[in-house]
């Protein structure tokens, strides 16, 4: 049997006069779920969990951010409230009244931005080794080599590594190919520049979603402790699962693992 494929589309622009997110939709099933990348890679981040989804429980829709994939056409001011508000336009021209959210890395201080500006659209969050709502402040020299990443192949190869544990480099090159083809160079510094100096806790503490937060043990910075210190402190209704022997990029290092453990939560959170 052929593995079932995302069917992917580019839209015009709201009626609002907004522009309207790029996706890669999976599935028809009752519940929707609205999937966001991280810093460093577009929709194409999630093609291998596609073939483990549950499609005619869930809709999933895949959205590339400004500069991004599906939308590397479109610019911006690249900043959270941004992000947050293009999901809301999508999930409304989607005809989404409710929904849940999955944020990795960068994305994941969006679910929480979804979740303080429109409680009552989200139905539940998955934050995959995500950067909080605290921004994810990084000395000089880290924050330089970050920028470096946007330019330097050589330094973005060895970020790949360093984050998953010691990958190989036919992970890390495969990872630049992608990031170089799909995200346009100009959004790559005004991105990172947001998840570093975002700052809106006190907007989201006490906040009742219901959050899974996955960590891999192998991730170097954003491990459980962190969690501990921002998601779990914060979010009542948060649970924590760290993933053996993965990274930073669960949904590409352990595939059908992630998938049952989203789907798990997603099957809880609807009681």
């Amino acid at each position: 049997m052929t593995p079932p494929t995302c069917a992917t589309h580019t839209e015009p622009a709201h009626a609002s006069g907004a522009p309207l997110l790029g996706y890669a939709q999976h599935g028809h099933g009752p519940a929707p779920v609205l999937v966001l990348h991280d810093w460093l890679g577009d929709h194409g981040n999630y093609d291998a969990i596609t073939p483990y989804l549950d499609g005619d429980a869930y809709t999933y829709v895949f959205a590339d951010l400004r500069g991004y994939g599906l939308s590397r056409h479109l610019t911006g001011a690249c900043t959270v409230d941004e992000i947050a508000g293009d999901c809301l336009a999508l999930a409304s021209h989607l005809g989404w009244q409710r929904f849940s959210v999955i944020g990795h890395s960068m994305t994941g201080m969006v679910t929480q931005r979804l979740a303080a500006l429109a409680p009552d659209r989200i139905q539940c969050a998955i934050a995959v080794c995500p950067v909080s709502a605290a921004g994810n402040r990084l000395a000089p020299e880290a924050l330089a080599f970050f920028a470096s990443t946007t330019h330097d192949d050589e330094a973005f190869s060895r970020l790949m590594k360093f984050v998953t544990g010691g990958l190989g480099d036919g992970w890390a090159r495969a990872k630049l190919r992608r990031h170089r083809a799909a995200v346009a160079p100009d959004c790559r510094l005004p991105y990172l520049d947001m998840l570093v100096n975002a700052d809106f806790v006190d907007e989201v503490r006490g906040l009742t979603t219901p959050y899974l937060v996955m960590v891999g043990d192998k991730d170097p910075g954003l491990d459980e402790a962190a969690m501990r210190q921002t998601f779990l402190a914060w979010h009542p209704n948060a649970r924590l699962q760290v993933l053996p022997n993965c990274g930073h990029y669960p949904m590409q290092e352990c595939p059908p693992y992630f998938v049952t453990l989203i789907e798990g939560f997603l099957r809880d959170a609807a009681g």
